[in-house]
């Protein structure tokens, strides 16, 4: 593990182990396996059950399930290798016995099915955070995936979800989500609250992106923003380039997850396809790790060195930026925080002790 570990908040690894991917053999199709974490200095990486919004109610709290015990069984397989963790102190010694710490957690509110004990269910079983929408608005909760605003923000019953959070030591999520529901957020939340795997609108005008009046209040509640690795989410100009939306792409998504429903090795494969169709038309993505950089400097101009690091979202999404292949290019991105003139100290918080603070501050 190299000198400094790195602390990864959002990853979709978890569907490339559930479709078959051995990660002690090597995963071509994906962005994270033994070797590259070593490579890397992966510390900390949060491994998110996604469930699909296309998913029936009844048929969500169960992949959730299903997810994270796929986590479970990973790390079980590889002890030497792997740690899965529930807090800060679990992480430093992760780190400290040269394992990488797997950090549960749950991407989308429609998990709890609209019910509270599924979420004191999914704590139990480990999930550290939630993020509370995906592509699809709620019945609780809207997203920043459809137009308007669906339930208007957060419901009573979303404002339950996030007091039950808090008081079960679950991070509150917001990456996703609408302005409404965020807003909302900021306005029940009384820890801080994180936004795992989002970019800056500044930079990069998306709804699924953080305005800047966003990364303050994040900032002033304690919590943090992993910025994503993504490439359209990094460069205005990726989705002009694919020619079709942020929108289009995840009914894409959609589309595939109700085609494939029952068969996770069917879904990742036509996902890996869709993503190689992408790269073979138009060559590698113009983002690289200085994007990702100018994203994490434009946070710590705005708010200073301790509100930020990085949510990858490797292997869950179709691209990646031209030099960062995979949980391997982690120095490499630490080297170009350093070109866009960040200090050690600034470095070592963004790379590891920001979100070390957030799990204490949090509960362990």
């Amino acid at each position: 593990m190299t000198a400094q570990p790195v602390a990864d908040l959002h990853l979709d690894t978890v569907l490339e182990i559930q479709a078959g991917a051995d990660l002690g053999a090597g995963n071509a199709e994906g962005h994270v396996d033994l070797d590259r974490m070593r490579a890397g200095g992966a510390g900390l990486l949060a491994f998110a059950a996604y469930v699909p919004s296309v998913l029936p109610v009844g048929r969500a709290f169960p992949e959730a399930i299903a997810l994270l015990d796929h986590v479970d069984r990973t790390c079980a397989r590889f002890p030497t290798h792997l740690a899965k963790i529930g807090g800060a102190a679990d992480a430093e010694a992760a780190v400290a016995a040269g394992k990488t710490g797997i950090l549960p957690a749950v991407e989308n509110g429609h998990a709890i099915e609209s019910d509270l004990g599924k979420l004191e269910a999914l704590r139990r079983r480990g999930a550290r955070y939630l993020t509370l929408t995906h592509a699809r608005h709620l019945p609780w909760a809207a997203s920043s995936g459809e137009e308007g605003a669906g339930p208007g923000g957060l419901t009573a019953f979303g404002r339950e979800v996030v007091r039950a959070m808090e008081s079960l030591g679950m991070i509150v999520d917001v990456s996703h989500v609408h302005e409404t529901t965020f807003w909302d957020v900021t306005r029940v939340a009384r820890k801080p609250f994180i936004a795992s795997h989002s970019c800056c609108s500044a930079l990069c005008p998306l709804p699924r992106n953080l305005t800047d009046d966003q990364i303050r209040a994040i900032a002033a509640s304690g919590g943090m923003v992993g910025i994503s690795f993504s490439p359209g989410f990094l460069d205005p100009r990726y989705f002009p380039r694919v020619g079709a939306s942020l929108t289009e792409m995840f009914r894409e998504l959609e589309a595939v997850e109700r085609t494939f429903a029952d068969d996770p090795a069917r879904k990742q494969a036509e996902w890996h396809r869709m993503g190689r169709t992408v790269r073979e038309r138009l060559g590698p993505a113009e983002a690289n790790a200085s994007s990702i950089a100018a994203h994490v400097r434009h946070v710590v101009d705005l708010v200073g060195d301790d509100s930020v690091g990085f949510g990858s979202d490797f292997d869950g999404f179709l691209d990646l930026p031209r030099d960062v292949p995979g949980c391997d290019a982690y120095p490499r991105i630490l080297d170009a925080l350093r070109a866009a003139g960040l200090g050690e100290e600034s470095v070592r918080k963004i790379a590891w002790g920001n979100f070390v603070r957030v799990l204490k501050a949090t509960g362990e």
